[in-house]
Order: structure tokens, then sequence, then C-alpha cells
């Protein structure tokens, strides 16, 4: 029996924007890791049932994929979390479940998320800067999530370290509970000088909180907000399982926690 990579998301309703980003990472593990078999696992219970009564596809959680495989005798599996911080969702229901079933599995690993420890930031700026073209006086927003009720670090980290490097990039999340907000980003902007603004994702795919919540025409709108401004906003809908350099992450990482 083939050892088995779980590819594990939050999961998203959309086929198109599912295709394009979840589904080109498990297209490049399967291209990469020939002698593994590579599944994919949903945490959210409600984007399971939608695809499941919308498409008629069944995707398993990440608790019924490693159960199976348990029964079947699976020697060596791979969790993969597709979720970008060790934020709350991947602690509740990627790690758990890690926790759960690794007595049960003889080899069981659990990969570290892309934005795991100061020495991703790196890596993961490089990555997205390959693909977003800044151009010249152009500031770069970028809209996290953020965690809800509990702070995240892990964007604040990143900030300083782009702060260090004098990069013109200004990173806030959408979670209301969490930081920075939009209102942190727009001080920051205010203190550049500069007006022409290019704002884009920090986001593994491009669903609602994309269309809507970042580039919607409604007034609450990051964009919206930022033109209220005064600001010139240019606008990428990519998220960010759209770019080869930022999937080549994923890679690393699976390979690192084999």
């Amino acid at each position: 029996m083939k050892p088995v990579i779980i590819f594990t998301s939050f999961g998203v309703a959309d086929k198109d924007a599912r295709e394009r980003t979840l589904g080109s990472v498990v297209l490049d593990l399967r291209a990469k890791f020939k002698d593994w078999d590579v599944i994919e696992a949903y945490t959210s219970v409600f984007l399971r049932k939608k695809i499941a009564k919308d498409e008629g596809v069944t995707i398993p959680s990440l608790e019924e994929a490693l159960e199976k495989l348990a029964q079947d005798g699976c020697p060596r599996v791979l969790i993969l979390p597709s979720h970008l911080t060790p934020g709350e969702e991947y602690e509740k229901k990627v790690r758990a479940a890690y926790e759960a079933y690794k007595g049960r599995i003889a080899r069981l690993a659990l990969a570290d998320p892309v934005f795991a420890g100061p020495a991703d930031d790196q890596r993961v700026l490089t990555a997205l800067l390959l693909d977003l073209h800044v151009r010249p006086r152009e500031e770069l927003v970028l809209m996290g999530h953020g965690s809800p009720h509990q702070h995240n670090p892990v964007y604040d980290r990143l900030q300083q370290y782009v702060d260090c490097e004098d990069l013109p990039v200004h990173i806030g999340v959408i979670e209301p509970t969490d930081r920075p907000s939009f209102d942190d980003v727009l001080e920051r902007l205010g203190k550049t000088g500069h007006k022409d603004v290019l704002l884009a994702p920090l986001l593994l795919t491009g669903g609602t909180h994309v269309q809507e919540d970042m580039a919607g025409d409604g007034p609450d709108s990051w964009k919206s907000r930022l033109e209220a401004a005064g600001y010139n906003v240019r606008v990428s809908l990519y998220g960010l399982g759209e770019y080869p350099a930022f999937r080549a992450l994923y890679l690393d990482k699976a390979e690192a926690a084999m």
C-alpha cells in the first residue's frame, strides 16, 4: 500500500475557484511525489454537505480520511494543511485530529503551515512578489483572514519583516477581533505620501472574501473604503493557490515533514 498525503483544507464552495487553487496544489503534489497517493479532506462540515448536494461529490473530513486509512492498515500518512497559519482552525481541526490518530497509524506526520515561523517570512514574501507585480510608487495592500477570538501574531510578524526590508507592503486582516485592521493599514498608507494601491488577497483561494469583502462594490469592501479615502486602487483577484511560486511552498513543507 502506497503512503498517503492528505491535503487538508477548510474547503471551497465554488468549483472553478477550487480547481484553480486547491486542485492545482494537488496536481503539483502528485507530480512531485509519485510514490505517494494524494487525497483531499475538508474541515468544514457545511462545505462538505454543500458540495455533496450541489455536485454529488463526497469529500471526507480529516477524521474520516484518517479512520479509513487506519482501518486499511496504511503504514505511512502525511497530513499537509492548506491553512496558511497555525491559527485556531489549524489547532482545533487539524492538529487535534493528528493527535487523536498518531497512535493508530505507524508513521503519521503533520506538516507545518506555510506561515509557521519566522524562517518562512522571506520565502513567503519572495513567492508573493514573483507574481504580484507592484508598479513604481505603488503600495501593495494584502488582505488576510485573521483568527476569531484570539490574536494571530503571524500577520504582525510578517509586517515586521516587510518593514525591515523597507518594502511598500501593508498587511491587514478582515476578522474584526484580530489585527492588523483595515484602519491600521489606512494609517500606514497615509504616512507613505503615495496614492496608488495594489490590493490583493493574502488568502489561498479567491472566494467570497475576495469577491465581496476585498473587491466588492459595496461601501464596506476594502476597495470601496480605500477609494473613499482618496486612493487609486488596482485589484488582483487571484488567490495564492493560483501562483506557482506560492504552491511550491506546500511542496517544500511536505518534503520537510517527510
